[in-house]
């Protein structure tokens, strides 16, 4: 049966050890041929770590078609689409209870144009969803305040409401949201090849939308990607790797 200080006490005896050699002027370059070889395999294991967990672009995944049909797995063209971006934020409703008004943090304000359309709900209520319309933005230096009006009077009780402006962005060459994967600080999607097989591919993201994100580099116009599974398929990936 091992001392409860076993380990302590190896550390210590290590710890001797060397000192013992420090002070000896003849063991001393044997010392340095074993301290230069304890820092060739620390070396040697820290690169192996990174290895492992470096991203290999040439690897492929594949998946069979049961496999496939089973997970549901999706694939989703890249292409050029419009991006909604949503800005949110909480306001209040006025006495005849046809207008909310929200004050929005001054980027998300740049944001927002007369007639744009909007949505609210009461925190309470969140499935009674009331449309609208922006009818009025006021800037300041910190914040802007927006006003919507809604298309019909709001019936719930409350007075607080969450507002929704719906905010286009243009078109960009885009992929779905649930395509992308982050992985220690690198941004993937799998894009299918023929055959069956997924690479990884790292991708650089621009303006992140409602549903889509803009992608700047890494796929091109009419690849496809995986949506629904790419968890799935990521993980096959690690486990070949390893």
């Amino acid at each position: 049966m091992g001392h409860p200080y076993h380990g302590q006490q190896g550390q210590l005896l290590s710890l001797e050890w060397l000192l013992a050699f420090a002070s000896n002027p003849t063991m001393r370059p044997l010392l340095h041929i074993t301290l230069v070889f304890l820092l060739g395999l620390a070396t040697a294991n820290a690169q192996s770590i990174r290895d492992h967990v470096r991203l290999k672009g040439n690897r492929t995944t594949t998946v069979t078609e049961a496999q496939a049909t089973e997970l549901t797995l999706t694939v989703t063209p890249v292409s050029v689409r419009p991006i909604q971006v949503w800005i949110r934020a909480a306001g209040t409703v006025d006495a005849a209870r046809k207008t909310v008004t929200a004050s929005l943090l001054a980027n998300d304000g740049k944001r927002v144009r007369v007639g744009q359309r909007a949505r609210v709900f009461s925190p309470e209520s969140r499935s009674r969803m009331h449309q609208g319309n922006v009818s009025q933005v006021l800037s300041s230096n910190k914040d802007v305040t927006v006003k919507v009006t809604l298309m019909g009077q709001a019936l719930d009780n409350s007075q607080h409401y969450i507002v929704e402006v719906v905010t286009e962005d243009g078109e960009h060459l885009s992929v779905p949201n649930e395509a992308i994967i982050d992985r220690g600080g690198q941004t993937l999607v799998y894009v299918q090849d023929a055959g069956g097989e997924y690479t990884p591919r790292e991708i650089k993201t621009g303006v992140q939308g409602e549903l889509f994100t803009q992608v700047i580099a890494g796929v091109n116009n009419g690849e496809h990607v995986v949506t629904i599974g790419s968890f799935f398929i990521d993980a096959e990936h690690k486990l070949k790797g390893s």
